[in-house]
């Protein structure tokens, strides 16, 4: 639920190629999202652990340079939000994929996280979106 001081879901994109992120930030800011970005895991755990409660949604490559990958991320996230799924961007075969609380979107596919996010907000979302499932990607 969004706080009464905010109207605007906040996404907290973590994506390390530059010109991806700034994609995807620019699309969600133009369909009403505010955006925290970050470049890479280590800042994006120090934002959710400073800040968790105030992001609604995150979005993160599961493969990230560094120490701290999109499944950390994931776990972190969902230690403020347990109901809510994460969108991870990744490129996995559906046997790959791991029983998560989690809708996997193919890399390079700002809109489908769009869309993705816009489903995951609606009331109906639980029968648009079937979840965990890589066929929501």
């Amino acid at each position: 639920m969004l706080s009464a001081s905010r109207s605007r879901a906040t996404v907290l994109v973590v994506e390390d190629d530059a010109i991806t992120r700034e994609l995807l930030a620019q699309l969600l800011q133009t369909s009403g999202f505010e955006v925290m970005a970050s470049p890479n895991g280590e800042r994006a755990l120090l934002i959710l652990c400073q800040q968790g409660d105030e992001i609604d949604w995150l979005v993160s490559k599961v493969n990230l340079p560094g120490l701290v990958c999109g499944w950390i991320l994931k776990d972190e996230y969902q230690s403020h939000h347990p109901d809510r799924p994460v969108l991870l961007i990744a490129a996995l075969d559906p046997a790959e994929i791991p029983s998560a609380h989690a809708v996997f979107v193919p890399p390079a596919s700002p809109v489908r996280v769009l869309e993705v996010l816009q489903a995951l907000r609606s009331p109906e979302a639980a029968q648009v979106l079937p979840f965990p499932s890589s066929k929501a990607a």
